[in-house]
């Protein structure tokens, strides 16, 4: 048990420390406040971080389902005149978001939809821009091979073989197992190399279709390429 005189010390060393550190405060207030205000703000800032970002992918998704749907009225309208001014419309909203939600799904839909219309009107050279830029802000989409094909189709309608084939490459090199209508590129692979004189190239673009997609429906269009190739003694 304590002694009277052992208390009396203990409580006269509490006072002393409780002394010690109101006087800090009150010398160092304003270092303190400043320190619990960062504290603060910086709770707060994490907390409207996340409920601003909440509200951005609410926003997003509203602008894309907005898109999903104007895109489809546009598509369907049969009436050449109410069609142009959809088209007018649905070209600003679709830069708009683009713009707006640069990086996100919306934005590389937005981009996607425009590319379209350019094909549609056979303005392939802006296809084929619009094409690149989605790709550019997409490769870890699903988007991306999909950008990669327009990109390269729009490429050969223009005559330029050479960036046709470059794309081609790229989508068979990166998505071969991941996305669709990939013996199709290697069909126009082939086709494409055929028209350069490039022969072994072609050939072996054929043979991969006939020897990776037996079933494809691409298969007997290159299993005849191939005949015809060696036939003519143009490859072996």
């Amino acid at each position: 048990m304590d002694s009277p005189a052992h208390s009396s010390k203990s409580k006269s060393e509490q006072k002393t420390l409780y002394v010690k550190f109101s006087d800090f405060l009150r010398n160092n207030r304003i270092g303190v406040v400043i320190v619990f205000g960062v504290v603060v703000l910086a709770v707060i800032g994490v907390a409207v971080g996340t409920a601003i970002k909440d509200g951005e992918t609410k926003a997003s998704a509203a602008s894309l389902e907005k898109l999903d749907a104007d895109y489809a009225a546009y598509s369907s309208e049969q009436d050449t005149v109410k069609k142009a001014e959809l088209e007018k419309t649905f070209i600003v909203s679709a830069d708009k978001a683009a713009k707006q939600w640069n990086g996100q799904y919306a934005a590389q839909k937005a981009i996607a939809y425009m590319a379209k219309i350019d094909e549609s009107k056979k303005d392939w050279a802006s296809a084929e821009k619009e094409w690149l830029s989605l790709l550019s802000t997409s490769s870890g989409s699903y988007l991306a091979p999909v950008a990669l094909q327009g990109a390269a189709s729009a490429a050969e309608e223009q005559g330029a073989a050479d960036r046709s084939l470059a794309d081609y490459k790229k989508l068979v090199d990166k998505y071969a197992s991941t996305t669709i209508g990939i013996p199709h590129a290697y069909f126009s692979i082939g086709r494409l190399s055929e028209g350069t004189k490039d022969y072994s190239r072609a050939l072996a673009a054929y043979q991969k279709i006939v020897s990776t997609w037996p079933e494809s429906d691409w298969t007997k269009l290159a299993t005849d390429r191939i005949i015809f190739l060696k036939s003519s003694g143009l490859a072996k």
